[in-house]
């Protein structure tokens, strides 16, 4: 933990930061702030891509204050208007051991004269002209991948300290997964049931009276953003970043499937012994 004032012990993901006229986000990004963060959510991963001066996939943070986040919530900082209150705050020291690092202010000419570094130092280069490119308010710092390595950081428990959203009591909405999306997830509980039933048959086939097994499997169509569950939220209220409690994603489920639509699909065994079922 720092105990220096301008030194956070986190780092913010932004997904909504203002851009320019020829700042287009990433093909896999569009859509609003707050529909990159369902995504994200969904996905339990940041995805990189190409950023100014890199030429192979980079993940940017910021390195602001918790009163510098303020500001770039409030009004923003160097002219293009406020940030998107949407972001994903990560653990400062678990982002360094994943590699990422500040990012280096150089000059064009110093640009030009530091080309040649390896790839994952070169992509952390930003322009520096003061008037004409500056970027220092965002404190930029860059994980840098390799080209052909793929661009993803998953969002584990230890990474992920909580979420910045624009609304109180902003929950991931539920998505709708599509025919293979179920047809992939049942498989997958397929293989993983027939592994059970291996191990259980060998466990019980010594019992008298064992005769077989029931194992259910299920796929449903219905998928939450399991990512978000018991995270710490903060929301924007337009002046200030407030504490609103943490994600309760197994109620949001509990919730759904008390009115939603039943499993997708489903398969089953039998498991019986002589004279009578359990269930399983």
């Amino acid at each position: 933990m720092s105990t220096h004032p301008d030194l956070p012990d986190t780092l913010v993901h932004f997904t909504g930061r203002p851009r320019g006229q020829n700042d287009a986000p990433p093909d896999f990004a569009h859509g609003t702030a707050e529909e990159r963060m369902v995504s994200i959510l969904h996905s339990g991963v940041l995805r990189g891509a190409p950023d100014f001066w890199a030429d192979a996939p980079v993940l940017c943070f910021s390195e602001a204050t918790e009163a510098a986040r303020r500001a770039m919530l409030r009004h923003g900082v160097g002219g293009r208007g406020p940030y998107a209150p949407w972001g994903v705050v990560l653990d400062r020291q678990r982002l360094i051991q994943a590699g990422a690092r500040p990012v280096l202010y150089l000059s064009r000419e110093e640009m030009d004269q530091t080309h040649d570094l390896p790839r994952r130092i070169r992509n952390r280069r930003v322009r520096y002209d003061p008037g004409l490119s500056d970027w220092l308010h965002e404190r930029e710092w860059r994980l840098c991948f390799e080209e052909g390595e793929t661009p993803e950081l998953p969002l584990t428990r230890e990474l992920v300290v909580g979420v910045i959203v624009g609304r109180q009591d902003w929950m991931p909405p539920p998505r709708t997964a599509g025919a293979a999306e179920v047809a992939a997830d049942l498989q997958a509980g397929v293989r993983s049931a027939r592994a059970q039933m291996e191990s259980l048959k060998a466990m019980t086939a010594a019992l008298p009276g064992f005769h077989s097994m029931s194992v259910s499997v299920s796929a449903a169509s219905t998928k939450f953003a399991g990512t978000a569950d018991r995270l710490a939220r903060w929301y924007w209220n337009g002046d200030d970043l407030v504490p609103d409690g943490v994600f309760d994603v197994r109620e949001q489920q509990m919730r759904t499937a008390q009115h939603g639509p039943r499993p997708a699909l489903e398969v089953g065994w039998s498991f019986e012994f002589t004279g009578e079922e359990e269930v399983w």
